[in-house]
């Protein structure tokens, strides 16, 4: 991190010096392995490893001065004495960079499910209505001119800086941000100041992580924090859990669901494989409107995005007009082309929820069966493994195969998840992706809809330490075309 000189006694949160009044620099670096002379070093504490640990290291290679959470007396140079240095960084990140976040009216989504569907309905709102508009999420970053490839959903401190600056120098005027559960509970984000926010829920994820769901869901009401002065937090209040949490934040709250009694609803008048009909209910005004998107739970992603273009502004035709020119988001419930008498979609679903979610919404033909392929991640979540299997029980036939099994026996993670299907459902485990895919798409007849789960847009596959070409997209439309030609 390296650009302007920045005073730490500038940092709005309490700072305390050792040996110096003031600690001055033009680069800070929490990796002591790139500390080169005369830098500062910031001591992160993170999941596994912290970074005080590093210190002297860090001073041994040249650091002039340390930012630390607690005095380090063994080292004979001045320091930043602070609550947290995670906060203190994602601020320094932002001061190097000219405090781009203050020019920019940003808006975050939080949430287990829900969030990149979402931002991209949110974005094309505000496209619709002539807005320069920049979106950080999972499937892309874009700072309102160009795409780049997206790494972490919601990148570190300093790429964020970066992208926001890069925004504000194309003119940008709004930027929708997903926020995950990581980037709050490390604060990655905790310079900025949001317009409105949004939790779409909070089911089982990330414990591995965050350990339990409460902890999930403490660092899920963290964005709360982020908000600016009277802004208003969308929540989902179907769930009781986190209807009951967020009225804890302290933040005014504006909850949206089916149920009509909550103050943002949504009713579905219509609805079938090629979208639905819904009417909505906002703060003073409802509206009619049409989706390409299938589902209940696209039906509440809608609601959300039309919930917080209103806290931004926006009017009932321009909501209208950006909801209904349609959106594509990539490897969420994406139809697959060229199957002949049946339906194929390939969705990101990787939680119990999302899968349920995934099978209702392929129940609404009602004309066939429901095949689903999935897998689960390796070094990840085992808990939600069964509780995956048990999800799937609303399907037919059932095709476990591996996700990303990284380091992990994919053949053990298939066993995990089958321990939690219920007796009497048709599986079959087969290990090789590809030749999961191809064994259901070869046992769907007409009227059947082939659900494959779990890694959406995801282009890649970790096997062990080889990371290979997969794209469920492109493996699933190329092995139709093989069906088809005999």
């Amino acid at each position: 991190m390296g650009g302007v000189p920045v005073s730490i006694r500038d940092c709005p949160c309490p700072v305390g010096f050792l040996d110096c009044g003031d600690i001055e620099g033009r680069q800070f670096v929490c990796d002591s392995r790139l500390i080169r002379r005369g830098d500062v070093f910031v001591a992160l504490r993170g999941h596994r490893t912290d970074g005080h640990q590093w210190a002297s290291a860090a001073v041994e290679s040249g650091a002039a001065a340390l930012v630390v959470e607690q005095i380090l007396p063994q080292v004979r140079v001045p320091q930043a004495i602070v609550r947290s240095t995670r906060q203190v960084w994602s601020w320094l990140a932002m001061a190097q960079e000219g405090f781009p976040e203050r020019d920019l009216r940003c808006c975050g989504l939080t949430g287990t499910n829900g969030k990149s569907t979402t931002a991209w309905l949110l974005r094309g709102i505000l496209r619709a209505a002539g807005v320069r508009t920049g979106l950080i999420g999972t499937l892309e970053y874009h700072d309102g001119q160009q795409t780049r490839p997206a790494g972490l959903t919601t990148p570190d401190a300093p790429m964020l800086a970066q992208l926001l600056r890069q925004m504000r120098q194309v003119g940008t005027a709004d930027c929708v941000m997903e926020i995950s559960s990581h980037a709050l509970e490390q604060q990655r984000c905790s310079a900025l100041r949001l317009a409105a926010a949004a939790i779409t829920n909070v089911t089982h994820d990330h414990l591995d992580y965050h350990g339990t769901f409460e902890n999930y869901l403490r660092a899920k009401l963290q964005i709360a924090d982020l908000l600016q002065p009277g802004a208003v937090l969308l929540a989902g209040f179907d769930e009781p859990r986190l209807r009951t949490a967020v009225q804890q934040c302290g933040v005014p709250v504006l909850g949206f669901g089916f149920d009509p009694q909550w103050p943002l609803s949504v009713r579905i008048e219509s609805a079938g494989l090629e979208g639905q009909q819904l009417s909505l209910r906002l703060q003073g005004s409802e509206l009619s409107v049409r989706t390409t998107l299938p589902g209940r739970h696209n039906a509440l992603n809608v609601l959300a995005a039309a919930g917080l273009a209103e806290l931004l502004g926006f009017s009932v035709a321009q909501i209208r007009q950006g909801l209904e020119q349609g959106v594509a988001v990539p490897g969420r419930f994406e139809r697959i082309v060229g199957a002949a008498g049946y339906t194929v979609f390939v969705d990101y679903a990787h939680t119990p929820d999302g899968i349920e979610r995934a099978i209702e919404t392929a129940r609404v033909a009602g004309r066939g069966r429901v095949l689903v392929v999935f897998g689960a991640g390796g070094d990840r979540d085992r808990d939600k493994r069964p509780l995956m299997g048990a999800a799937a029980a609303g399907a037919d036939e059932v095709f476990v195969t591996s996700d990303n099994p990284r380091s992990e026996s994919p053949a053990a993670i298939i066993e995990a998840i089958c321990a939690g299907f219920p007796g009497g459902l048709a599986v079959q485990r087969i290990v090789d992706r590809e030749s999961a895919i191809r064994a259901a798409l070869k046992s769907a007849v007409a009227g059947d809809v082939v659900l494959i789960l779990g890694r959406g847009h995801e282009q890649t596959q970790w096997i062990g330490q080889r990371q290979i070409a997969f794209d469920d997209r492109r493996v699933t439309a190329r092995l139709l075309r093989e069906l088809s030609a005999g």
